[in-house]
């Protein structure tokens, strides 16, 4: 029962470490930007069908690496296009509505041009490490899986030293914190924008590599990324990536946990549930400021 216990943990952990990327991307363009995107799950999509062909032109586990490299330029560049030709136009207006809805738009229009140039059948990229079993204690993965946890935990602590360490990452920092006081200080705030919306749609493409490893690839796969994102983003505390980070492992192991100990089907309604409960106490998530703080 214990070593039971314990793989679910580590299998929840792992996904968590998958949401974290897509929530995190999420975090950062909306706490910089204000800008709540619902297209990010779709940034997932893009990125694994990127991986999907790449993997298939060099094969094995430099090629699998490789296409997560790729898939997050590829990904970064769309997310530059989308920033300048989309959300900067509308950054002026007086509501959010506009945002909300032309977000909402991208989704189903990058949902549908993958259907129609891929088709709608799923595809399954190759395990890079043919299956490989690796035993950690009384517990049991696939190298894959631990390659994905590692991927994701190096990318993760790679932005918080390009944030913390950086010229540009205290800029975005300092504009998520006062926009119009880092302005004053001489910082450029549309290269903030367009490198913050990089950065977003970037994880999101590494994310949706890993994510589409493990599962599957096809046109719809960035419905569920999306939802997750938006449960960790709140229940971290929107703006927060410690909160985006945090959310995402206390929502991978609930859903593992859940499903295997109460039932599978109800492990998506597992995260609504926790969100409900953490905003009934903390209105503002775990690591959200308090109004006035």
């Amino acid at each position: 029962m214990g070593s039971l216990f314990l793989q679910q943990v580590l299998n929840g952990l792992i996904i968590g470490s998958l949401y974290s990327l897509v929530a995190i991307g999420l975090t950062m363009i909306f706490g910089v930007m204000k800008i709540a995107n619902f297209a990010q799950g779709d940034y997932c999509m893009v990125g694994a069908y990127v991986a999907l062909f790449i993997t298939a032109w060099f094969p094995g586990w430099m090629g699998w690496v490789g296409s997560l490299l790729a898939a997050a330029a590829v990904v970064g560049l769309l997310g530059i296009v989308t920033e300048r030709l989309i959300f900067r136009p509308l950054l002026t207006r007086w509501t959010d509505i506009d945002i909300i809805m032309v977000s909402i738009g991208l989704f189903i229009l990058l949902e549908n041009l993958a259907q129609l140039l891929f088709g709608a059948t799923p595809r399954m990229m190759p395990d890079p490490f043919g299956s490989s079993t690796v035993s950690i204690g009384p517990v049991s993965t696939s190298v894959l899986r631990i390659f994905c946890f590692a991927f994701s935990i190096l990318t993760i602590a790679a932005l918080q030293i390009f944030l913390n360490r950086s010229r540009m990452g205290v800029a975005i920092r300092a504009t998520s914190q006062n926009r119009f006081a880092a302005q004053l200080m001489g910082i450029d705030i549309n290269l903030v924008y367009l490198l913050t919306f990089a950065l977003g749609t970037a994880l999101a493409g590494i994310g949706g590599v890993l994510y589409g490893t493990l599962f599957a690839v096809y046109p719809l796969m960035g419905g569920m990324p999306t939802l997750k994102a938006f449960v960790v983003t709140i229940l971290g505390g929107m703006g927060s990536i410690r909160g985006a980070i945090f959310g995402a492992f206390i929502l991978g192991v609930a859903e593992t946990l859940g499903g295997n100990y109460i039932a599978m089907e109800y492990k998506d309604a597992i995260g609504f549930s926790i969100i409900i409960l953490v905003l009934l106490i903390r209105p503002t998530g775990l690591f959200g400021e308090k109004e006035g703080a």
